[in-house]
């Protein structure tokens, strides 16, 4: 009988989301984890979450962790981490069978040089619930990106079509990033960790660019 084989192990780049829990009260945290989906909601949609307990990391208790964890998470938000000092939260991660990132790890360092990128081009329609992330490339979709779609790319993000859905350029932590579609009509847009919603986003339909500019998202329309 032969040895069984190690299962195939692939490493991937994923956006994920952090939240900073900087009170443990449970109706202060009920009433601002409603207000932060509320106004991002595809931001968090199947998304993973790591929960950051940096400020709050003195305060800590089991009943708090169960109730922040339970909170979240009847919102739909998928909590795999937690986020903060690694002594610290190390014997929590174990107890809650949860991982650990450290509290100075962000998802998207910022960086404003240039880095050195391939191009991904994609010439077929990116329909709802596909994810195509450009890894160390810019993206370039020859065709519209449809509702519930999520593209991602480490570079540039061009759409010479209709962008709805989610669109997250600079995906390292570039800063200078861009997007640029023929027809605006997004969820959310995000550059190097910002990002701005629906309801924050002008009404016109147009071709836009999408870039950022100190700590803060711009979008020009045409």
């Amino acid at each position: 009988m032969s040895a069984p084989q190690p299962l195939d192990v692939r490493a991937r780049m994923l956006p994920i989301q952090r939240l900073r829990i900087d009170s443990l009260d449970e109706t202060e945290l009920s009433q601002r984890l409603d207000a932060t989906v509320k106004q991002a909601p595809a931001l968090f949609q199947r998304a993973p979450v790591a929960l950051d307990l940096s400020p709050v990391i003195e305060h800590l208790s089991e009943p708090a962790l169960t109730n922040a964890l339970a909170q979240a998470r009847q919102r739909g938000l998928i909590v795999f981490a937690l986020a903060g000092p690694k002594a610290d939260l190390l014997p929590w991660c174990d107890q809650f069978h949860l991982a650990w990132q450290d509290e100075q790890d962000k998802p998207a360092k910022a960086r404003a040089h240039t880095p050195t990128l391939s191009t991904q081009v994609v010439t077929q329609p990116v329909r709802s619930g596909q994810q195509i992330y450009a890894r160390d490339a810019h993206l370039i979709v020859m065709n519209q990106v449809s509702a519930g779609a999520e593209i991602i790319a480490d570079g540039n993000i061009h759409v010479f079509g209709r962008l709805r859905g989610r669109a997250l350029a600079g995906g390292q932590g570039w800063t200078n990033a861009e997007i640029v579609c023929q027809q605006m009509d997004a969820d959310l847009v995000a550059i190097a960790g910002l990002y701005r919603v629906r309801d924050d986003l002008p009404e016109a339909t147009g071709a836009a660019r999408i870039y950022r500019l100190d700590d803060e998202i711009r979008v020009d329309c045409y």
